[in-house]
């Protein structure tokens, strides 16, 4: 059964006006080798999660296609370009990535149920991508076979490069790297 999730979301920016002093020097030395400290462990542990992808071993391609990118609120530019990168991604891996955009409402339950509604196998990973002004996360669904390859972690390497870019051509660029990745032995 594909299972749904999402990446990002709004950006929440906190503006403290408070009162008190104004300089950074009433707080002790092990309070900022703390922070540093903290900020070192969360970059390792970033850099480690991205590194993670690779070694992935190819599905069967014993299912049927349906077209790359569904872009019924035209939201992309250089459509070829990004069709080319899902279509490498999908010779590579056996696994067909299909990008669509979308002004409605999403959630992981609905990508899913979009997911079923365009695919009739575990195959396929599917990508919401949002046109709206109002929210900025990206909703996606993997099939279960898929996910063999391209997991949540995946999908959310992925989704931070191409940033629900309009362009094709940065999708084309990223796509490819993603996929080489994908397949690498590290």
């Amino acid at each position: 059964m594909a299972h749904g999730g999402h990446h990002g979301g709004g950006h929440y920016h906190s503006h403290y006006r408070g009162g008190g002093s104004s300089s950074g020097d009433d707080l002790p030395l092990g309070f900022y080798l703390i922070a540093l400290g903290i900020i070192v462990v969360i970059l390792v542990f970033a850099a480690s999660i991205q590194s993670d992808i690779g070694g992935k071993t190819p599905i069967e391609k014993d299912y049927e296609l349906t077209q790359y990118v569904y872009d019924s609120e035209e939201y992309f530019s250089d459509i070829d370009n990004m069709r080319e990168g899902l279509e490498y991604l999908y010779d590579k891996t056996g696994v067909q990535l299909v990008v669509m955009s979308s002004n409605k409402n999403y959630s992981d339950s609905k990508a899913v149920d979009t997911y079923y509604d365009l695919f009739d196998d575990e195959c396929h990973v599917l990508i919401v991508i949002p046109t709206s002004i109002w929210t900025s996360t990206e909703y996606y669904a993997i099939g279960d076979i898929a996910d063999t390859v391209i997991d949540d972690r995946a999908i959310d390497y992925l989704l931070d490069r191409v940033d629900s870019s309009k362009d094709g051509e940065k999708w084309e660029r990223n796509l490819k790297e993603f996929t080489d990745k994908l397949i690498s032995e590290e």
